[in-house]
């Protein structure tokens, strides 16, 4: 695995004195200065874990278009750059495509047998993606959302009934997506215990450090749950029910549908992906409030920033922190050659905290004017679930801190992101009511 393996030392680059490169003073001595590169722009170090805006600031003000040798990937951390590149469909998406070597052809290549569509390129992501729209829209989110209201009420009641303090990402930010995919689907209430632990052991594909155990556990819950669903599709195809699974599999578009194996990776996909940014978005939004009583006051009193506040912490906290393409030609970026195949990687935390886009970045601010982030991607590639994610934070958030108006961090412990390369989160959040 990519995140494994060390594969050279940091890039060190001569720097004398102070200059001005791309509206931004830089004051250096006359030392040799290293950029940081490779695993330093990763959730492998603390630094960048914790506050990536220290190693991207430097990196974005030097060499916003940074070849990063030790991975073999373009890093991008200015806006200019990837406000073009994201939304430019004739990049690929497609891992396969990519250069031997490359970062994208290194982490994703050994599992491109079972592309989602989440790398797919057209035309086969356009036939999926217009097959799913029929299925998967803002008026299938719409009609769950008193289901996903009563699903929170009840996890906020076990929170009330929690003694002392508790760790909300187990009690509530995980439970939450998990129970409202399962409700989506149509899963059957008395297989949910095992669908709740499939979908767990599943989301161990985001862990880069698994023991034997969790491997197994990975391996088991990813056939059986495929398994299970691959049932599920053929009964819906002959028994149609009012769920998610049903309407993938009667979805057509002019003689076209799904397959029975299009339709079990992309539930795949929302149970690894989305179950877990939506936990992530709901940590994040908890954490970014209490650390900002000012913020909370706002949020609590005015419902009208609600909206606003939703894409303030995911423009400060994204549950994803990359997108990855491959140049579909020779192109230049910048002041860099980029050769097809190679791999583009597009920091959002960059271009989130880049002064460009959101000036005074690092301030919190839920009344921010013209939020920019691309959280949930952009083009053709746009987050299917973007509108069921936000749908779950704008009904579970202000209802938890209406109804706990004291609730506060847990006194003596520490809150910390989570060791999860490519996406931004939080392991545990503990809290006292």
């Amino acid at each position: 695995m990519i995140w494994m393996v060390a594969l050279a030392q940091p890039l060190r680059i001569v720097i004398a004195g102070g200059f001005k490169k791309h509206g931004v003073v830089i004051s250096m001595s006359d030392e040799e200065q290293p950029l940081p590169t490779g695993y330093q722009l990763s959730a492998l170090d603390p630094t960048y874990r914790e506050t990536p805006w220290v190693p991207l600031d430097r990196l974005r003000a030097a060499d916003p278009v940074h070849h990063d040798q030790q991975l073999g990937r373009y890093f991008l951390t200015r806006g200019r750059e990837v406000s073009e590149l994201i939304k430019n469909r004739d990049l690929n998406a497609d891992p396969r495509k990519a250069n031997e070597g490359s970062f994208s052809k290194t982490l994703y290549g050994a599992n491109s047998k079972e592309l989602s569509i989440l790398m797919l390129d057209d035309p086969e992501h356009k036939r999926q993606r217009t097959l799913v729209l029929k299925a998967f829209n803002k008026r299938s989110v719409d009609a769950l959302l008193p289901r996903i209201e009563e699903i929170a009420k009840g996890l906020a009641d076990d929170i009330d009934a929690a003694e002392g303090e508790f760790d909300f990402v187990q009690l509530f930010g995980s439970p939450l997506p998990t129970t409202v995919m399962a409700e989506l689907l149509g899963i059957n209430p008395a297989d949910r215990k095992d669908f709740r632990r499939w979908s767990l052991g599943c989301m161990q594909a985001l862990n880069p450090f698994r023991t034997p155990e969790q491997t197994a556990l990975y391996e088991e819950s990813t056939t059986v749950l495929a398994d299970y669903l691959a049932r599920e599709v053929d009964i819906r195809r002959s028994k149609p029910s009012d769920d998610l699974i049903t309407r993938l599999a009667q979805a057509e578009e002019e003689g076209d549908s799904l397959t029975t194996q299009d339709i079990v990776l992309l539930i795949r996909l929302l149970l690894i992906a989305g179950n877990s940014t939506t936990t992530d978005m709901l940590g994040a939004g908890v954490v970014q409030l209490l650390k900002h009583p000012d913020q909370l006051a706002k949020f609590r009193a005015r419902p009208d920033l609600h909206d606003n506040a939703m894409d303030e912490i995911l423009r400060v906290e994204p549950p994803v922190s990359q997108v990855l393409r491959s140049a579909h030609e020779d192109m230049q970026v910048a002041d860099k050659a980029i050769k097809k195949g190679d791999t583009i990687h597009m920091s959002l935390f960059g271009v989130h905290f880049d002064p460009e886009m959101n000036p005074d970045p690092q301030t919190f601010d839920i009344e921010r004017k013209n939020v920019q982030h691309f959280a949930f991607g952009g083009g053709a590639h746009y987050c299917l679930g973007a509108g069921l994610g936000k749908a779950q934070a704008k009904i579970a958030l202000p209802m938890l801190f209406n109804r706990f108006p004291d609730l506060a961090f847990a006194p003596g412990r520490e809150v910390k992101h989570k060791v999860a390369p490519a996406f931004n989160g939080y392991g545990e959040i503990w809290l006292v009511k």
